[in-house]
């Protein structure tokens, strides 16, 4: 399918006429769970929450966070950190939330098999590139530039991020109000690549000639992905004559 697409982009820019690919970040291009791992033993190693919680500490400098795990919650169950401790998960919900949604631990972020590769390849072809994202400007713009930039996914006039405005926009919204704007812009193919069923739902109500392709990685859980569109764990593409 991966090499289906690219196809499509060739020919279409062969053509003189214009395709439009688009990416979610998290979950999608990059795998968060080293950031959230590395929130979670950052709380751990502060000498506060050491004295306040020395027993759940303890327990929590053993974490382990999946890729399939979405949140905090199986990665402390996992531990033994469950809801039995209350003030506790308070403490570290609100520092996960702080600190997850911030440009400070971006860094931490992995790729997906074949991500960057993939999106270069479509950048050469000539398609143009969006990146778009429920991470908002005042908390996360810098520092997704800067990841970005830092693992040399293209960026420039025909590669852009896209970011909400305010973090109180609605993800779902956010991208579909996107992808209608993007239908005025005369592209004969777009495609989209996400992780989170629930924005697919809602796209497909809207603009169900966008090309979607569900990211099975992990996800909300608030909904189903739409039975009818393929989906990929990874980006790699599979060798030529196989």
């Amino acid at each position: 399918m991966l090499e289906q697409i690219l196809a499509n982009i060739r020919t279409l820019t062969s053509q003189g006429q214009k395709s439009l690919v688009v990416f979610d970040l998290d979950s999608t291009l990059f795998d968060v769970s080293p950031r959230l791992e590395r929130i979670l033993l950052d709380f751990a190693s502060f000498p506060v929450n050491q004295r306040r919680f020395p027993e759940q500490v303890s327990l929590l400098k053993k974490i382990k966070v999946l890729r399939q795990d979405w949140g905090i919650v199986g990665a402390l169950t996992r531990v033994g950190l469950d809801d039995k401790h209350p003030e506790f998960q308070a403490a570290v919900r609100d520092y996960w939330q702080k600190n997850f949604f911030s440009n400070h631990y971006l860094h931490f972020d992995d790729i997906y098999e074949g991500a960057l590769d993939f999106v270069q390849e479509v950048d050469r072809l000539g398609a143009e590139i969006a990146y778009l994202t429920g991470r908002d400007v005042e908390r996360m713009g810098p520092g997704s530039v800067e990841v970005l930039q830092n693992w040399q996914f293209p960026l420039h006039e025909k590669a852009q991020l896209v970011l909400k405005p305010h973090r109180s926009m609605d993800d779902a919204q956010f991208k579909t109000d996107y992808f209608i704007e993007a239908d005025k812009k005369g592209y004969s193919k777009i495609f989209f690549f996400e992780n989170e069923p629930v924005n697919l739902v809602h796209l497909q109500q809207f603009c169900p000639h966008v090309e979607m392709i569900f990211f099975d990685s992990t996800h909300a859980g608030k909904a189903q992905p739409p039975a009818s569109l393929p989906s990929i764990m990874d980006f790699l593409l599979k060798p030529k004559g196989s």
